[in-house]
Parts: C-alpha cells; structure tokens; sequence
C-alpha cells in the first residue's frame, strides 16, 4: 500500500506534466462549477462545510482574523488568484488599501475585472513574489499569502524584504507547509521529497516549523505565533475532491481533473505518514 500510494500519485502528476499544464492559470474554474460566480484557488479551510467555495472563504478569513485587518489596513497580497479574497476583505474588514502580485497574468486580468465590477480600486500586477524587492520602506501594515509561499524560490530572503517593507509592528501572515520533523527513513523522504518536487515545491522549503521560525526571526520579526490546520485545510480539501469529481463526470478537462486528483492523492498519502503539515503563521515585526 506505500508504494502503491506513491506510485498512483506519480503516475497522475506525471499525466499532468506531460500535458503541459500551468501551475497557475484559470484551470481552477473546474473546481468552481457551482453557480456562485467565484473562482477560489486555495486548499480551503473544511470546518462544518463540504461547499469548495465556503471552504476557501473560511481559509481567506483564518487569514484575515488572524492578521487583524481593518480600516486602517494596507495590505499586500503576495499570490491573490483571481481576487475573491480581496474582495472578501474589502467587503468585510474594509481595508483601506489593496495591492498584489500574482504569476498568472490570466488570473490578474480577471482579478481585475472583478474588483472594478465591485467597485474597489486595487494596485495589481502580473509578477512574481519577487517584485516585494521593488517596494518602499515600511509601506504596508500587512503582506499577506494565502496558499502560496510554499511556491517562493528563496522564500528566506523572501522574508527579508517583507520584513523591510512592513511598517512597524506590521504583520505577515500566511498559510504555508512545514515537514513536522526530519524523515527518519529515507524511502520515505526520498518519496516525499519527490512529490514535492514534481508539485513545483522547492527543496529549500521543505523545512521544519522550528527552522521556519528561526528563518523570520532572522529576517528581524519580533515574535512568531502559529496554529496547525492540516486537519481543516490538507485532509478537507483531500476527502472532499473525489465527491465532488464524481458529482461532475464528464464536465471539464481530464487533464485538469487529473492534476486536482493527483493533488488530493498526494496530500492524503504526505498526512497517513504524518511527513507534511499545513500552518497558519503570524510573525510582527
């Protein structure tokens, strides 16, 4: 059953690569097929509901609260999909300023779109995390990631800049995944460190919740708080994709199915063997 686990979730990523497709682009329209005219992203947050978009509006919300948004906020939003959670904290915390960058310039253009609809002004550009280098000083109150910074090359130097561009006692917030300890058998890290890598995961961030603090207290943030929500967020969203498949035989596009199926198998398989976590992370600086 190991290797059996293994192997199936191998073989749908690799079905997924070969078919070219993009990590980030409109693809998650297929997993928005209820007619509620959203289109979440994220892993979502599985508490008393098996609604994909109540799930993902419960996530964005963890991260709202927790970051402690209101008037007075300036956020920055590093990988905002396509803009639903800025609109559910425009609309519910009435930040005063919104900003973000995102990789997907398809995901930008409808974010776009749908935030003047609303009626919010934002500052949103097609670029990478990186473009947090490109900030002023201490020009925001919050940087926010809502699954994403799993994703950031160089996410310790990443770190740095956040810090740098927070004013003071500005907070980052974020929901990311940690290893809750070192592999003691190496099958199984060599399993798991190839999956993450097949998932665009780079190896540098495959690091523990100890040395994942250690890398914001380096970067200067003065305290560090965390709260575990792989229940919620890694098991939810891996017992609730292949329900909803079944409710949609035959709509969408095999492939894109077989890239959420493969998502959902790798994610159940990393949370049997306790080797992947998913936190919700404040640091202050």
């Amino acid at each position: 059953m190991f290797l059996f686990g293994f192997l199936s979730a191998l073989a749908s990523i690799f079905v997924w690569r070969a078919f070219q497709l993009k990590r980030f682009d409109l693809s998650d329209e297929l997993l928005n097929l209820k007619p509620d005219d959203h289109h979440w992203g994220n892993l979502g947050y599985w508490e008393n509901t098996q609604d994909y978009g109540e799930a993902c509006r419960q996530l964005a919300m963890k991260v709202g609260d927790q970051a402690a948004l209101d008037q007075t906020s300036d956020i920055l939003d590093v990988g905002f999909g396509c803009g639903d959670q800025l609109i559910l904290w425009h609309q519910h915390y009435r930040v005063k300023t919104i900003s973000g960058v995102n990789t997907s310039q398809a995901q930008v253009g409808l974010a776009q779109k749908k935030l003047r609809f609303e009626g919010i002004n934002a500052f949103l550009h097609h670029y990478d995390h990186r473009a947090i280098n490109n900030q002023a000083d201490r020009n925001f109150s919050h940087v926010l990631s809502v699954d994403a910074a799993y994703f950031f090359d160089e996410r310790d130097q990443w770190f740095k800049q956040v810090h740098r561009v927070l004013k003071p006692e500005g907070k980052l917030v974020v929901t990311d995944l940690v290893i809750p300890h070192p592999p003691s058998d190496l099958l199984q890290e060599f399993i798991m460190r190839s999956l993450l890598w097949l998932c665009g995961i780079p190896k540098d961030n495959v690091i523990t919740l100890d040395a994942y603090k250690q890398q914001l207290t380096e970067a200067g943030f003065a305290t560090v708080s965390e709260a575990d929500i792989s229940d919620a967020v890694m098991d939810g969203f891996a017992h609730w994709l292949p329900t909803y498949r079944q409710q949609f035989e035959g709509v969408g596009s095999l492939p894109i199915w077989q890239k959420y199926q493969a998502t959902a198998k790798i994610l159940s398989w990393l949370r049997k063997h306790d080797l992947l976590r998913c936190y919700l992370i404040c640091a202050q600086r």
